[in-house]
C-alpha cells in the first residue's frame, strides 16, 4: 500500500510538471485625424442688393454691423464721412445662418488653423475684407480678438495643449467700404476672391 501511494504521488509530481505554452499578438492601429470643414461656400456682399431695407445687422463679437444692401449703401453715401465695415448680405450652404461654421476634428493636442493662401485680388484691395473666428464650443481659442484684414498665415484659431476631439468656431466675414472710394463708371461687378484654409499640427 505504502509503495502504491509512493507511485501515485510520482506520477502526479510528473503531471504537474508537464506544460504546454502558445500565444497570441495584440495589434493595434490608430490613424491621426486631422479633419478641418467650413460649411459657408460664398460670402456675397451685394451692395447693388434692393431686396434689403438698409437695417438688417449681424452681431459679430459683440458689434452690430449692417448687411450689405443698395439701401445700406446709398445711406452711407449720404452720411459717411470715413469707413465702415459691413456684413455679408447672404451666405451660401449655412443654412440661413449669417456665419459660417468651423468644425475642427482631431486626436491632435496641438492645432492651428490658419489662413493658408488667398487667391484673386479685389479692385477695393484684398485687406478691405476682415475676418473674425469666434469659439463655440470645444478646445483651443480664437486668434482674432477683432474682425481683421485677411492675410496669408494669419491664425484663426488654434489649440496649444488638450486639443483632441471636436472643436466648433463660427467664421465671419465684413468688407470695409470708404467714402473716398472712387468706384469706376462701370461699376465693381462679381468680383470674387478664395481664401484658403488649412488645419495644421506640429
Amino acid at each position: 500500500m505504502k509503495r502504491k501511494l509512493v507511485a501515485l504521488m510520482a506520477l502526479l509530481a510528473s503531471l504537474s510538471l508537464a506544460q504546454s505554452t502558445d500565444y497570441n499578438n495584440v495589434t493595434v492601429n490608430i490613424p491621426s485625424v486631422l479633419q478641418l470643414k467650413l460649411d459657408a461656400k460664398d460670402y456675397l456682399f451685394n451692395f447693388a442688393d434692393a431686396s434689403l431695407t438698409g437695417t438688417e445687422t449681424v452681431n459679430v463679437g459683440g458689434t452690430p454691423y449692417t448687411k450689405a444692401s443698395w439701401a445700406a449703401y446709398e445711406s452711407f453715401l449720404n452720411a459717411a464721412s470715413g469707413a465702415q465695415d459691413f456684413a455679408p448680405t447672404a451666405l451660401t450652404g449655412t443654412g440661413g445662418a449669417d456665419y459660417g461654421t468651423v468644425t475642427v476634428l482631431t486626436n491632435r493636442a496641438q492645432w492651428t488653423v490658419k489662413i493658408d493662401s488667398i487667391s484673386g485680388s479685389l479692385t477695393l484691395g484684398n485687406g478691405r475684407v476682415k475676418v473674425f473666428a469666434e469659439k463655440v464650443s470645444g478646445k483651443g481659442s480664437s486668434q482674432t480678438s477683432t474682425p481683421t484684414p485677411i492675410a496669408a498665415n494669419l491664425a484663426l484659431a488654434k489649440a496649444t495643449s488638450g486639443g483632441q476631439g471636436k472643436s466648433t468656431y463660427k467664421l465671419y466675414y465684413l468688407f470695409t467700404m470708404d467714402i473716398n472710394d472712387d468706384i469706376p463708371l462701370s461699376g465693381i461687378d462679381n468680383e470674387q476672391i478664395t481664401v484658403n484654409l488649412l488645419l495644421t499640427s506640429p
